[in-house]
């Protein structure tokens, strides 16, 4: 039952979702929590649950892995005064790995169920009415089941300028560092939104942090329910090892170059759905042990990956 909990969770957040259609506009909640701070706007609260399946492929050396994720986002985003934006959020999510037959691997099962749960914060100040500049702290854990806390925690953040030449188009620059687990990351930081016609509109998929830089997304606007994109990143997750398991303490690491499409479909004026399918490139499985020294490493071939998502905004 216990093993469970995650999942039921999940499930339960979505019924609770679907519940509150009446209550919330359709809006991208990145957007809302991330993108240039308007001072008229009222304070907002807003909700992401999505679910994301990754089919067994073949690990070179011999052998299969496959992955179900699951995340949940709470938040909020406010303005303080006429030039001061605060974005306040929290994610939990759940990644359920299944490792077939390894052959050629220092460890047939090297982990199983990642736990991450992220405070995420974001300060923005308008110099102008064109140039912002931020600050988005962030603290995770990161672990196994039955992994040390004080051991799997991530942190770091990121700083930049956002310009906005008009209400079309926004561009921004900046860079990120995080703490990960016995290694420092950097990664740039583009924040990017065109619209390019008024169907048609370019910019981030993702949201710079601990899992890599943002990706980019093409989207169309297909009609007044419905929208299509084109979207794909880096994505690269570490996490703390059980503390009990075969690499006790150790250190997990996955990375790949998703691309995908997406579909989504407006609920009325309060609900959005998406449908998410497309491909994980170079992907790549790391085994660490407890102070960061590589045990192992391995490929797996282009993996097909399919996901829901609902999105609502109060």
């Amino acid at each position: 039952m216990m093993k469970n909990r995650p999942r039921l969770f999940l499930m339960v957040i979505l019924f609770v979702c679907s519940m509150v259609v009446f209550l919330v506009r359709p809006a991208d909640v990145q957007a809302q929590m991330w993108g240039y701070p308007d001072p008229s706007q009222n304070p907002r609260f807003f909700m992401n649950a999505a679910s994301l399946y990754q089919p067994s492929s073949h690990v070179q050396g011999g052998g299969d892995v496959s992955v179900s994720r699951y995340s949940l986002l709470v938040g909020s985003s406010l303005p303080v005064n006429d030039k001061v934006s605060l974005g306040v959020g929290i994610s939990y999510e759940f990644d359920d790995y299944n490792f077939s037959r390894l052959s050629s691997f220092a460890v047939p099962d090297p982990w199983n169920k990642i736990n991450r749960v992220s405070l995420l914060t974001r300060v923005t100040y308008r110099l102008s009415s064109d140039w912002a500049v931020f600050a988005a702290p962030v603290v995770q854990y990161a672990g196994e089941e039955g992994a040390n806390f004080g051991d799997s925690l991530l942190y770091g953040g990121t700083v930049g300028a956002i310009y906005r030449p008009s209400k079309t188009f926004t561009i921004g620059f900046g860079a990120g560092v995080f703490y990960r687990l016995e290694e420092t990351s950097f990664f740039p930081a583009l924040i990017f939104s065109w619209k390019i016609t008024d169907n048609l509109r370019l910019g981030n998929s993702f949201r710079t942090g601990p899992a890599g830089p943002a990706g980019l997304e093409l989207a169309y606007t297909i009609d007044r329910n419905w929208e299509s994109a084109l979207a794909g990143g880096f994505r690269t997750f570490r996490f703390r090892l059980d503390r009990d398991g075969p690499v006790p303490n150790g250190i997990g690491q996955t990375s790949s170059w998703p691309v995908f499409a997406r579909l989504s479909r407006q609920l009325g004026q309060n609900l959005r759905f998406d449908i998410y399918g497309g491909v994980a490139f170079g992907g790549k499985l790391r085994l660490e042990d407890s102070r960061g020294h590589e045990i192992d490493q391995a490929s797996y071939k282009a993996a097909p990956m399919g996901g829901l998502a609902l999105r609502s905004l109060f």
